[in-house]
């Protein structure tokens, strides 16, 4: 029997805390590993960060639901692993030169063998490793059952293209 995990002062269980298991934990990384071969490139876009920073994010779709997020180098382009961030404005063809490296860098994607528990958001995020480096994430449930969408990306997303809109 799984032991229940309590909050602190012996309060009743979380939600979450209840699929913080060995078990949904290896079925999440399977439900990764699984939906690789179908991701597919999807939109490349400039962001500035929380300190003012350039941004350059391409998204991860599985089938046209952004899944998860790459962050590529302003400058020249290349991939980021996570933690590490472009700081100047790049070049002013870099979302092309990104959307070409997208293309290339979505079928060489794997997943680690292993998942972080995010209470707050109730899923697991199971690593993505390009050479290497962990360079994303993608969101499961927390029952391992399904692949989530990226909400964050989603919105940065629509708020792009209302922004063309106007």
């Amino acid at each position: 029997m799984t032991p229940v995990h309590k909050g602190p002062h012996n309060e009743k269980p979380s939600i979450g805390r209840i699929f913080n298991t060995s078990e949904n934990a290896q079925k999440a990384i399977l439900a990764s590993k699984n939906c690789l071969a179908s991701l597919k490139p999807g939109k490349v876009w400039r962001h500035h960060g929380p300190h003012g920073e350039m941004e350059i994010k391409g998204s991860l779709l599985l089938g046209d639901i952004p899944v998860a997020v790459l962050h590529f180098s302003p400058d020249d382009g290349s991939l980021l692993p996570k933690g590490l961030h472009g700081f100047s404005k790049g070049k002013e063809e870099i979302i092309d030169i990104v959307q070409k490296k997208l293309n290339e860098i979505a079928p060489q994607l794997s997943v680690l063998d292993g998942a972080e528990f995010r209470e707050p958001e109730s899923c697991w995020a199971v690593p993505l490793t390009n050479t290497g480096r962990i360079v994303g994430h993608l969101k499961v449930a927390a029952d391992g059952s399904q692949i989530l969408t990226e909400k964050k990306v989603a919105d940065e997303i629509r708020h792009i293209e209302k922004s063309k809109e106007k």
